[in-house]
């Protein structure tokens, strides 16, 4: 029941969905109507319907898409004479007429037999005069829908818009002698073939020219005699519309269409939204009821047979009748069905094997304890055997009686060992009940998570809304004092080493002060080049420079909201002071005005660096230190937040990992999880998902061991008694490993993402930039190591043959680049510097290989003349 009620609403979703979509993008069921009209193409010409053509080689031309009007009166003439229904020039006339065109004398001839023939019908753009001499008059431009192309119209259409009618219907309705035609409400014209196809009698002008000459009337007359004859031009450019069966063709074939359509009563009809909707209903009710009945290959072969039903009743009723039925919208309904009858199964199936996967391990944990209660017995009845069998040695009046005692204890002893026997196998199987449901359920956690009180756990459910994870009182306690602090208006300094999560307790103040529903904008100081500080910061109008349009700055985006500069410590000493000035009170002046903006923002500032030895050196104003320096937190790195939280936090980790993996749900082994409390981790908690990252896509089977963690031996984290200087050294030496592993897992990631560079900036967590400029450092750095030979550079950084050519062509040219940076410089010092201030997001690992290459290439370029 709960299966067909899900697969019914979404089915009925679907519907909405597929109705707004169409609205929405109305092309796409477009796209299906010109298929279906292709497909539709009528094979019907009405035997009345005559083309003449004219192009600039005819005789009524004169030039340049002129025609001249008297030869256009003696062919209307001759038509007539001949018998002809309706002639229909549908050609554009110059008044007053050049003389190449016939001069006064053309339109003069051209008026006459008009009057004389009685049954000429003219385009709505001819001469009043004329106009006023003919049958009727007819609209030449037609209106097409929005993309270009023409496909019919309604009655609707014709009652408001068309005003005259177009000139199809206007030649219909003369030929027919009525002076209204019954429209549908939406009428799409069947297209008999393509202009090139030529599908009716189509002559040219100068055929038509000849017959004249000729004297030939009775060949003519056999040709015309009570039929619609209808002239235009072919070499117009402007005169022309797309159809649905080709991107261009003349607006007097399109006419042509339109008469025949008319003449044989053939237009294409839509369904009625009731109908469609009617029928689309009735396949969802079917395949609900299927899917409830059975979810096996019998169900699903029926629900198919159903669907392809669906389509072919209505492919019967396109071929058979003279309709077009939407593809879209019905479409999109019955796969909403589909993922109703499917999803809401899967879904219960889910939460019932995660419910007997909790039943199961609660009984697991009940085995293992009484388990460990009957060893505990067994282990207390050795010893009572032990006691009794000394005291039997030493006590040999009382043998008889020990030896009863001691047969008594015996017994006793084996039927504890039986009991723990069967609690084995219980457990046992338990053990392997519980591993079969892993192996069709989503993995849950197997690690024992720190007990803690219960004031603890609210403060651990509450960081984790934040996505911070931890268990340390440490933590806790910084929590604590950042939630008071949050209430304030004080600017936040968080210290703390690389990777500790500064960011994340950054967002966390922001959410927890009355200004979190304003925004919180994160800027990365270091990445922000000295020249475009202001403009980022603050903001430029209009003209203030080269093609300069008004932009608001990051302050002011975040007004009413928080801003958090990271990496203040790398801010230059030339932009302190303009900072300095929006702490101080709030205002600033875009980049071009002469007027201050004023923001209200609440200011949380990071880094990793040692602000005051830096003010001491004079690197950075004390003033602004003292500004920033209100509330300060220093975040602990994690190898001091204690053995309990490095394990929660490898948990989360593989726990986030594991869906990526292609060899299922991983866990870790003990060996592997002492590893991980034994290492440093210089880079924190990055270092530490980079390295389970790594572990995870190369690991072998389902257990992560020591081995796949990869950890150098040397770099393994010592006891809290160390001395101080020995944890410094190690975590240098950490560090540059770290960058070394750093790189290899960002060129593995790249390869794996074909060099994609979004794909892997997701993959990492990285924002695009990032990869960016390290896919330069390296590449840059394989440049240098095979002596500016883009090619092997290339090879040694793609790592396979087809990712080859993508790297080669990255590497020309970014090294391409780097070159043209050089070009304004005289020197390479100078070239140098600029370097290091376009490319400061590229690690200082790599700069040593850019400086090896602008100088060979200075050393090359020669002196500057």
């Amino acid at each position: 029941m709960q299966t067909a009620t899900a697969g019914l609403l979404f089915g009925l979703l679907g519907m909405l969905f597929g109705l707004g979509f169409s609205l929405l993008f109305p092309q796409v069921e477009v796209a299906s109507y010109d298929w279906q009209m292709k497909a539709k193409s009528s094979t019907v010409v009405h035997s009345a319907i005559v083309l003449i053509t004219l192009d600039e080689q005819d005789p009524a031309s004169c030039g340049n898409e002129r025609w001249n009007s008297s030869v256009i009166a003696s062919a209307i003439s001759a038509l007539h004479k001949a018998g002809a229904s309706i002639i229909a020039p549908a050609v554009r006339f110059q008044f007053p007429n050049p003389p190449e065109c016939g001069d006064v004398f053309g339109n003069a001839q051209l008026l006459e037999t008009t009057k004389q023939a009685g049954n000429v019908v003219y385009p709505s753009f001819v001469e009043p005069l004329i106009a006023n001499e003919a049958q009727a008059t007819g609209g030449f431009m037609l209106a097409p829908d929005g993309d270009g192309i023409f496909r019919g119209i309604s009655s609707r259409q014709m009652a408001h818009d068309m005003k005259p009618l177009p000139l199809g219907l206007t030649m219909a309705s003369a030929y027919n002698n009525s002076s209204s035609l019954d429209l549908p409400d939406q009428g799409l014209v069947s297209f008999v073939g393509r202009w090139s196809d030529q599908p009716f009698p189509t002559y040219t002008f100068t055929e038509l020219f000849d017959f004249v000459q000729g004297r030939q009337d009775v060949k003519l007359s056999t040709l015309v005699q009570g039929k619609i004859v209808l002239l235009f031009p072919v070499t117009s450019k402007t005169d022309v519309l797309g159809t649905p069966l080709e991107h261009a063709a003349p607006l007097g074939f399109i006419h042509a269409n339109l008469l025949n359509t008319v003449l044989t009563d053939s237009w294409l009809s839509q369904p009625s939204w009731a109908s469609e909707s009617f029928r689309t209903i009735s396949v969802i009710v079917i395949i609900v009821l299927l899917g409830a009945w059975r979810q096996d290959r019998w169900g699903w072969g029926a629900i198919s047979i159903v669907i392809l039903t669906h389509y072919a009743l209505n492919m019967g009723l396109f071929v058979g009748t003279e309709s077009i039925w939407p593809v879209a919208s019905p479409t999109i309904a019955i796969v909403f069905t589909l993922l109703g009858t499917t999803v809401w199964p899967m879904y219960e199936k889910l939460k019932n094997d995660r419910e007997q996967i909790r039943n199961v391990s609660r009984q697991l944990t009940v085995m293992q304890e009484n388990l460990a209660r009957k060893e505990l017995h067994v282990e207390q009845l050795e010893d009572e055997l032990l006691d009794a069998k000394e005291y039997a040695q030493n006590t040999s009046e009382k043998y008889v009686s020990l030896s009863v005692s001691e047969d008594e204890t015996r017994q006793q002893l084996r039927e504890a060992e039986e009991e723990a026997e069967c609690a084995r196998q219980k457990l046992e199987g338990l053990q392997h009940e519980l591993s079969q449901l892993r192996k069709v359920s989503p993995v849950l956690s197997h690690l024992k998570k720190p007990a803690l009180e219960t004031d603890e756990q609210t403060l651990q459910e509450e960081c984790a809304k934040f996505g911070i994870v931890t268990c340390s009182p440490l933590i806790f306690k910084i929590f604590l004092e950042l939630k008071k602090a949050a209430t304030t208006h004080s600017p936040i300094l968080i210290l703390g080493e690389t990777g500790t999560g500064k960011e994340l307790f950054a967002q966390a103040a922001h959410r927890l002060s009355h200004r979190s529903q304003g925004s919180f904008v994160s800027v990365n100081m270091a990445a922000i080049r000295p020249e475009l500080f202001e403009s980022e910061l603050f903001g430029h109008v209009k003209g203030a420079f080269t093609g300069a349009i008004s932009r608001r700055g990051l302050l002011e985006t975040a007004d009413r909201g928080s801003v958090f500069f990271d990496e203040i410590g790398e801010l230059p000493l030339d932009l302190q002071a303009k900072l300095l000035r929006v702490l101080e009170n709030g205002t600033f002046y875009r980049v071009g005005q002469s007027t201050p903006t004023q923001v209200d923002v609440r200011i949380i500032t990071a880094t990793n660096r040692d602000l005051s030895q830096a003010v001491k050196e004079g690197r950075y104003r004390e003033d602004l230190y003292y500004r920033l320096r209100s509330l300060v937190f220093r975040l602990p790195p994690i190898r001091e937040r204690g053995k309990e939280d490095l394990t929660l936090l490898a948990q989360r980790i593989v726990e986030d990992l594991s869906p990526q993996a292609e060899q299922g749900p991983i866990q870790i082994t003990q060996g592997a999880m002492h590893a991980i409390h034994a290492y440093a981790w210089p880079g924190n908690v990055r270092e530490l998902r980079q390295t389970l990252a790594q572990a995870i896509a190369l690991a072998n089977g389902h257990m992560l061991s020591e081995d796949d963690l990869r950890l150098p031996q040397g770099e393994k984290a010592e006891t809290i008694e160390d001395t101080t200087s020995h944890e410094v050294q190690q975590n240098l030496e950490g560090k540059d490993e770290m960058a070394r592993r750093e790189d290899a897992f960002v060129l593995s990631t790249l390869r794996q993402h074909g060099f994609d560079m979004q794909a892997t900036a997701k993959t990492l967590a990285w924002d695009r930039s990032t990869v960016t400029q390290r896919l330069k450092g390296l590449g840059f750095q394989a440049l240098v190591d095979h002596n500016r030979d883009v090619y092997r550079a290339a090879v040694s950084i793609a790592g396979t043959p087809s990712l080859e050519k993508i790297a080669e062509l990255k590497l020309k040219e970014y090294y391409q680049n780097l070159l043209a940076s050089t070009t304004p410089y005289e020197t390479a010092e100078e070239a140098l510097a600029n370097c290091r201030k376009r490319l400061r997001n590229i690690p200082e690992r790599h700069f040593p290989a850019i400086e090896i290459l602008i100088r060979q290439h200075f050393t090359n370029k020669g002196p500057v003349a």
